[in-house]
Parts: C-alpha cells; sequence; structure tokens
C-alpha cells in the first residue's frame, strides 16, 4: 500500500447513519474470515485499520450489505481529495461554484455533506446537470449500483472511454449491459478495478445493476489507493514558462520547486479548464501526482483578479480611512474592504468620486488582495456583445456569455442575472428564453447588472459524423467524430430525431451510427440517423479505390489494412458519400488515395459492408 496516498484520507470513513459505529480496528470480523468472504478479508482489514469504514458494535462487518448512492458520493468524492489539508481553499472554491445546484436539494440528514458533493462535481467524478436528478426526490438512499461504481472511477482516472458494445464484454449477462456503460464497464475491467462475479453455476456476470456490497467497497478502495499512488502538495506560484511548461513555486513546507508539467495534465483555474498560460503569479496551486507523474494542477487566482459586483450595503468615508460594504450578486452575501492607499472612483466610466458612491448603488469593485482599488457605479444601460455559452434555468435565470478581448483576444466568460420581464428578440422576432441557443451571437442590455433586454442571432449550420459518445441528462449532449476530429454538442430540449426515416427520440440513436445534425449555434435542433440497425464503424487512411468492384482499401488507426466494401443494389453502389468537412454527398469516384474514411456498415458473408462513407480529402 502507498502510505503517502493513505495519509491524504487517514480521516476517511463511510458516512453512513446507523452503518458503521466503530469497533476495535484490530479486531477479526467473523462474519469475513469465513470462506465466503476470504477474497476481500486483506482489504477489509486494511480499510478497517486505517478507520477508512468500521465494523458493528456486535463485532460484525457485514460484508455483503449494500452501500446507498449518497454514501458512494461522498466516499469517492474524500478519496478525490476533499479531506486532505492541500485542498481545503478549492474545497471551498467548489461549494461556491456550486452551491446554486445544491440549494435546493434536500437529503435530509445527509445535507451537511453537500460541500462533498460540490467537490466531486467540480472534480468531474459525476456531472453537475446530473448530481440533482441522481439525489433528490429519496434516490440518495438507493442502492449504488456496480455500473455506477464503473463510471465513477472511470471519470475518476479522466479515462478516455472506447466505444464498446455490450456483446464484445466477456460475461454471460451481456445482454443486461446497457450500450452507454459497456465503455466504462470494459475500461474498469481491463484495468484491473473491477471483475466480474462467479456464479454457482461457473458461470461468470458484471451484474451491472446490482448493489455494490460493502466488501467489495473495501477492495475497490484498496486497488484505486494502490494503482494511483496519489500525492498532493500546495503552495503559490511565483512563475509561469509557458514555453517549457515549468511551474516554479513555494510549497506549504516553504520550499522552492520547479513543476514541469505535461501536455496532458488537466489545469483548472478556478475550477474551470484552462492552460498553464493563464495562470498568474500569486496563485495558490495544487499539485496532484499520480505515481511519479504530475496528473493535475488546480489553480484558485490571486486577489488582485477579482473583482466583485453587487449593491453598496453601506460606505463610509474619512480622513483615515475608506470601508465599503457589497451585497453580492447572486448569493446575497454581504462582504466588506477598505481602500488601498490609490484608489479611484467612476460613474459609468466617467472619473467621479467617493463622495458619489451611495446605499443600494450598483457598483463593479476591482480588488486587490483585500482591498479595494477601484468603484464603478453603473447607473446607465450599457451593452455586452459575444456568444451565448450555457443557459441556466434554476432560480435565478443567468446567461453565460463569452467575449472576446479587443485588445488580447482573450475570451471571458461573464454570467448576468436575467429581470423578470427580459425582452427577448431572435433574428428579428420575439421569442423566449428557451429559443437562445448556446453559440447564439447576443447583444445584452444591462442595468445594474441585469441583463433586461437579449437581441440574438442564429448561426445556422450542419455537420455529419460518427456517433462516438451519447450523454442523457438534463443537458443532453452528443459527441460526433468527423475527419478525425471529435467536438461535443448541446442538444435542444424541443430538438427533433430521425431515423431510418421515422420519428424517434434520443434514445434510438446508436454509438457508431452517422449522423446529420442541424445546428442553431453549436446547439443541435434535429438529429438524423440513416439506420437503426447495429453498426460498426472504421476509420483510417485510403491506400486505394476500386470504383469497378466499389471497395476502399484502407489502413486503419490500429495499423491495419484491409478492404471495406461499398453497399450494392443489384450492381449499382448503394452506399452514402459524404464529405464530412462540408456534410455535403459526393461521388464514390471522388475518394483518393491519402483521405481519412470513417465507414460505417457490419459484416457480412466474411467482409465488411459499408452503409456510409464519410470522407475529409487530405486536400481538405
Amino acid at each position: 500500500m502507498k502510505k503517502k496516498f493513505l495519509s491524504a484520507i487517514i480521516t476517511l470513513c463511510l458516512i453512513i447513519s446507523c452503518m458503521a459505529i466503530p469497533t476495535l480496528a484490530a479486531t477479526p470480523f467473523p462474519d469475513v474470515l469465513s470462506p465466503d468472504h476470504d477474497w476481500a478479508a486483506k482489504q477489509i482489514e486494511e480499510m478497517t485499520d486505517l478507520g477508512i469504514i468500521k465494523g458493528y458494535t456486535d463485532g460484525t462487518f457485514k460484508p455483503d450489505k449494500a452501500i446507498s448512492k449518497i454514501e458512494a458520493v461522498i466516499l469517492f468524492s474524500r478519496v478525490a481529495g476533499y479531506s486532505d489539508d492541500a485542498y481545503s481553499e478549492i474545497a471551498d472554491l467548489a461549494y461556491e461554484k456550486y452551491q446554486y445546484l445544491l440549494q435546493d436539494l434536500d437529503i435530509e440528514s445527509y445535507n451537511s455533506f453537500k460541500r462533498e458533493i460540490a467537490f466531486l462535481v467540480y472534480k468531474g467524478i459525476m456531472d453537475e446537470n446530473d448530481i440533482v436528478s441522481y439525489l433528490d426526490n429519496g434516490k440518495y438512499l438507493e442502492e449504488f449500483p456496480r455500473k455506477d461504481a464503473a463510471i465513477f472511477i472511470a471519470n475518476f482516472m479522466d479515462a478516455e472511454i472506447k466505444q464498446t458494445y455490450p456483446d464484445q464484454l466477456d460475461f454471460a449477462d451481456n445482454a443486461s449491459i446497457s450500450h452507454s456503460d459497456a465503455g466504462y464497464i470494459a475500461y474498469v475491467v481491463d484495468n484491473g478495478y473491477m471483475n466480474g462475479v462467479q456464479l454457482e453455476d461457473g458461470s461468470v456476470v458484471f451484474n451491472a445493476n446490482g448493489a455494490l456490497s460493502r466488501a467489495q467497497v473495501c477492495v475497490l478502495l484498496y486497488r484505486i489507493m494502490d494503482k494511483l499512488d496519489m500525492s498532493i502538495e500546495a503552495g503559490v506560484v511565483n512563475s509561469v514558462n509557458p514555453d517549457s511548461g515549468v511551474i516554479n513555486l513555494t510549497t506549504s513546507s516553504g520550499a522552492t520547486k520547479d513543476y514541469a508539467v505535461p501536455s496532458k495534465a488537466k489545469v483548472l483555474i478556478d475550477g474551470n479548464v484552462a492552460s498553464i498560460t493563464n495562470i498568474l503569479s500569486n496563485s495558490n496551486i495544487v499539485v496532484v501526482r499520480y505515481g511519479k507523474e504530475i496528473h493535475s494542477v488546480e489553480v484558485i487566482s490571486p486577489e488582485s483578479s477579482k473583482t466583485i459586483s453587487g449593491t453598496v450595503d453601506s460606505i463610509t468615508a474619512k480622513d483615515s480611512y475608506t470601508r465599503l460594504s457589497v451585497k453580492l450578486d447572486g448569493t446575497g452575501e454581504v462582504v466588506t474592504y477598505y481602500a488601498a492607499a490609490e484608489y479611484k472612483v467612476t460613474t459609468d466610466g466617467v472619473a467621479d468620486s467617493i463622495n458619489s458612491v451611495k446605499t443600494n448603488d450598483y457598483v463593479v469593485v476591482k480588488l486587490l488582495g483585500t482591498e479595494f482599488v477601484s468603484i464603478d457605479r453603473l447607473t446607465a444601460e450599457a451593452t455586452v456583445q459575444g456568444s451565448v455559452k450555457s443557459i441556466n434555468l434554476n432560480d435565478p435565470v443567468t446567461l453565460s456569455v463569452i467575449t472576446v478581448d479587443e485588445v488580447t483576444d482573450a475570451e471571458n466568460v461573464f454570467t448576468y442575472k436575467l429581470a423578470d420581464n427580459v425582452i427577448i428578440r431572435r433574428d428579428g422576432t420575439s421569442a423566449s428564453l428557451r429559443d437562445i441557443y448556446a453559440g447564439d451571437k447576443v447583444v445584452l442590455t444591462i442595468k445594474r447588472g441585469v441583463v433586461s433586454k437579449i437581441v440574438a442571432t442564429s448561426t445556422k449550420g450542419s455537420n455529419t459524423g460518427t456517433i462516438t459518445a451519447i450523454k442523457i441528462a438534463t443537458q443532453s449532449t452528443l459527441t460526433i467524430s468527423s475527419g478525425g476530429v471529435e467536438k461535443e454538442y448541446p442538444v435542444a430540449m424541443d430538438a427533433t430525431f430521425n431515423v431510418a426515416g421515422s420519428v424517434a427520440t434520443i434514445y434510438d440513436l446508436r454509438l457508431g451510427n452517422v449522423v446529420k445534425l442541424t445546428l442553431n449555434g453549436n446547439t443541435i435542433t434535429k438529429v438524423e440517423q440513416s439506420s437503426d440497425s447495429e453498426t460498426t464503424s472504421k476509420s483510417g487512411v485510403v491506400v486505394s479505390t476500386s470504383t469497378s468492384y466499389y471497395y476502399v482499401e484502407i489502413t486503419t488507426d490500429n495499423g491495419v489494412t484491409e478492404k471495406v466494401f461499398a453497399n450494392k443494389y443489384g450492381n449499382n453502389m448503394g452506399a452514402t458519400v459524404i464529405d464530412g468537412t462540408t456534410g455535403k454527398e459526393m461521388n464514390f469516384k471522388e475518394i483518393k488515395k491519402g483521405d481519412h474514411v470513417i465507414a460505417t456498415g457490419a459484416y457480412s458473408n466474411g467482409s465488411f459492408v459499408v452503409k456510409t462513407f464519410v470522407v475529409t480529402p487530405a486536400s481538405k
């Protein structure tokens, strides 16, 4: 067992009401030492010795007792680092970032553990759009299924999930495993995190919908900790060299170190995905290693980069000091700052004096540490131009917009509250908020920090490619591979679906099938899938073609050269050929050596027969 990782979670335990009352750590459990559970005895002993999970007052462990969803959520959150002191500020950031999501979530006796839930979302182990539906309305007490454990582990590891069909797995119950879960299950099995369950008849099942037991939790935790060898170190950034990828920081122990951050490492700044070029000096930083390799760097920007907005709660200006209290947008929290030695005051961008600032004025305040360096009173209407990033329909309703700095070309994301009577126009006609899509160009009219008018312009488009991922949630998404490039698109709530010429739903789509997307901005409004049958995709570079026999010889992505044959109707070529860069149909004869092809079809009589070719010409 890797002790430096264990030290980070030594205080971890399953927070289970009436589930785990401590017994003596060294006491053996008779129900674990039985032959039925000797496969988990070592791991249970290790986990109980460390205080991670406890036994019961009657001296038993109850290894077969299932854990609930909320218990699993808390457990994975803490294993991900929540309990480590190095993560304390980031845990605060996560709770502040996702508090809106959790404020109305009622999980009764577990309400005090919402910080752990927010941290789980921050770490990407669960999607923020799914967490409420996963736990709300009493679902938090449901048993935690093994398929969910597979998803948690894969997300924990930032794993790249390969397209997998249930029948490609080696279990007797493949038929009960869904397409959406198969890739995650393949990952955890292939990497030794989870195994199948052997039945009395000798067959092995995965039991995807079966509950994860206490014994299995111990084994799972043991494997994760042993494989990861995770270490966490906190510090303050001194400098960043974007060219070499080296960050120099002063650690919490006072040592100065250089960290060479690999290009594949995850970089989070204030909870958002970024690059090391955006890391500022004096930022607080957490460096996470898996073994000797840096897995992620997670940063909280220095106070000097912070800007707050809200209404003035009180203002005191004296010769010896100036104090400003602001009621923050969104949370309503009142925060107080003192003026820096030099500061400026403006009203709608025009120079003004501190005496002009009054209670209930709407202000934007720039901070330097615990002091403010500027106050801008906003009394007139202002306009903001950008593109829609996302819309939150929960109370308060907000709109996040991406703007571009005219000087640096840097992108910034700003979130605004919407007035109850906000006026919305889209493409010159009256509209509602549900008519606004991610990717729309917008001009916002803002007064006192609240959007009173939205003028949106749609950007129509399309794309054709192969489905590589389907996520069904409050905000569903499809990931499409086209020309060797994958892109994830949000799906509009009123999107329409057509499969093989018939009206369908998102549940009728299949991984590996070719679809044509109709886009409004970056949002899918229509999906057309040519077939509802099970299909397989092959992709690679064209080596040669035959217009006589209608085949394409490709070198696939894994280096294998093979022929794929176009579907034929009599003597005619019956496959569809699509230009992956334009979405338009093209002639089979236009496929050339060196082009990249995604061929979708199925095996028939030993040959791979293609219904659709998506071609990215080499010249493009």
